[in-house]
């Protein structure tokens, strides 16, 4: 794969795969706005695809990502206060905002494939991802307030669901980096592997995600969006969720497979 030092998202769809790839090896695939509105387009452009079962998440050689290019910011400052306040909150709404809700609302799984860094919008664009690999060279940090700024991308709504306000916060403020051991250990990665063993332990889940039944991935997604909500509204809607997934042509695969005592054959119907 071919890259240059203002980095692009590669893209590609292979057996029900869909990858996207931060392409700035060079930067450690920090990201430049031209490669933030990319990535906008290739998340809007994959995931209506019928041929996308898996969204798979990954970095250009050894980083997934070390968040926003702060050199690309710097030349932003001689503008005044009020000129800075309309630029980097047009930029977080126009380019990080939807790719983190195209990434929650979306049908398939969306697996975050992480080595190196992981840093500020990289960090958030895992946590937005519903299966998260890390190799055991993963570095991570929310890093907003080293730049005195409180991070985007989700990282507060992310960060609290998953740990808790206290210890969110505790990582916010404090901005430090901690290892993929930690980060498993928080519950923010599922899996931690050696660099060795990280493509094939990648390309293993991808490929159970895409040959599972997707129907019921895209309802287990929806319910899990909406598990904040009163219980009685949750247990409607998963009773609706359990509805259409029976009337579905992999459900009634998954039981004559579990009668016959063979594996499911699942086709996405």
């Amino acid at each position: 794969m071919k890259s240059n030092d203002s980095g692009h998202i590669l893209s590609s769809l292979e057996r029900g795969v869909a990858t996207l790839t931060m392409s700035r090896p060079s930067r450690r695939n920090a990201y430049t706005t031209a490669m933030m509105q990319s990535l906008r387009e290739a998340v809007e452009r994959v995931l209506p695809d019928p041929e996308c079962r898996v969204l798979l998440l990954r970095g250009d050689g050894a980083s997934f990502s070390a968040g926003g290019d702060v050199h690309e910011f710097s030349q932003s400052l001689p503008l005044d206060a009020p000129a800075r306040l309309a630029t980097f909150r047009a930029l977080v709404e126009n380019w990080v905002n939807p790719v983190i809700l195209a990434l929650r609302h979306a049908h398939q799984p969306v697996v975050a494939a992480v080595r190196g860094d992981c840093v500020g919008y990289g960090l958030s664009l895992m946590l937005a991802s519903d299966i998260a690999i890390a190799a055991d060279d993963a570095v991570f940090s929310t890093a907003g307030i080293g730049l005195a700024q409180p991070g985007a991308g989700g990282q507060s709504h992310f960060l609290v669901r998953a740990l808790g306000e206290r210890r969110a916060c505790e990582l916010m403020w404090s901005a430090r980096r901690f290892d993929a051991h930690e980060a498993k250990a928080l519950g923010l990665v599922e899996r931690v592997v050696t660099v060795a063993e990280f493509d094939d332990a990648v390309e293993a889940e991808v490929e159970r995600l895409a040959g599972g039944p997707r129907h019921g991935w895209a309802e287990i997604k929806r319910l899990l969006n909406t598990s904040g909500q009163p219980l009685a509204q949750q247990l409607a809607d998963e009773a609706a969720a359990f509805g259409r997934c029976a009337a579905t042509q992999d459900f009634a695969e998954a039981v004559t497979a579990f009668i016959a005592r063979r594996k499911a054959k699942f086709e996405g119907r």
